[in-house]
Order: structure tokens, then C-alpha cells, then sequence
């Protein structure tokens, strides 16, 4: 399921949160979150942590709990960050994205179809017909 993408975002693979963070993804989800803070979203194979700016992230948190952070080459293996207008702070295998949308290699097909057909083809009359039938188009895809 892709995960919208805000302004300033870390995305994480949650096998890798299961496998490397201290109290895997049930500890995730209490430490940033993710089930009471709107911007901040799970689906199926990702986490997805929001901010105004790239540098609003608690990057030591992240790295007390067991991730890797490279400062001086500003890299993770674990983790990767996107901004909405620059887009990946560094590329990660694992991950695609396209300005509004980012999705798991893993992703359903229909799921992966659809937020690269709102991201890249729908008009801003039609996200205004959709908002005013009460349907967020900016909401992670589900099936």
C-alpha cells in the first residue's frame, strides 16, 4: 500500500524495523506515534514518519534504537529520507516514489497503479471533485 508523502519524510521497510529496532514494530508504532499522529502512516511493508523539514527528524532517536546512520555520508541502509520537492536524500533499493506517493518493490500491483495514476495524472478540478464527495485522495492506498 503507498504511503503519501508529506513535506519531510523517513521511510522504513518494516522488516528491517522488526529485525534491527529495539521492540520491532510494535515499539515503532508507541515511539513515533503512528496510530494516533495523522501524518504519520504504516501499510503493509512501510512506516512513514512526516516533518516540515528534513532536519526536524530525531535521527539519534532512531539510531539509540538500533539503526544505522552514517553522519558524515548522511546514509542509512535502514531507512531512507524524501522531501516532497527534492525527492530521495539517497537512494534505497527496497523503494519507489513519485512526489506524492512512495510504495515498497513489494507493493501490490493495483495499489502501486493507482498512486502512480494520482500522482502523475490526476488534475487539481478532479482532487477537488473527490474532496468535495468527501473521498482523500492524499491517504495511504489500500485495496
Amino acid at each position: 500500500m503507498p504511503v503519501y508523502l508529506h513535506l519531510a519524510n523517513l521511510v522504513f521497510d518494516k522488516k528491517t524495523i522488526e529485525k534491527k529496532y529495539q521492540g520491532g514494530c510494535n515499539q515503532f508504532r508507541i515511539d513515533w506515534d503512528i496510530e494516533s499522529n495523522e501524518n504519520n502512516q504504516e501499510d503493509d511493508e512501510l512506516f512513514l514518519i512526516a516533518a516540515m523539514n528534513i532536519q526536524d527528524f530525531n535521527i539519534d532517536h532512531l539510531t539509540s534504537k538500533g539503526l544505522d546512520y552514517n553522519g558524515n555520508l548522511g546514509f542509512s541502509n535502514d531507512f531512507v529520507g524524501i522531501t516532497r520537492y527534492g525527492g530521495l536524500t539517497w537512494e534505497a533499493n527496497w523503494l519507489k516514489e513519485n512526489s506524492t506517493f512512495a510504495w515498497h518493490i513489494n507493493c501490490k500491483n493495483d495499489q502501486m497503479q493507482k498512486a502512480i495514476d494520482i500522482g502523475e495524472n490526476m488534475t487539481v478540478d478532479k482532487f477537488q471533485e473527490l474532496a468535495e464527495k468527501g473521498i482523500d485522495v492524499f491517504e495511504t492506498i489500500k485495496t
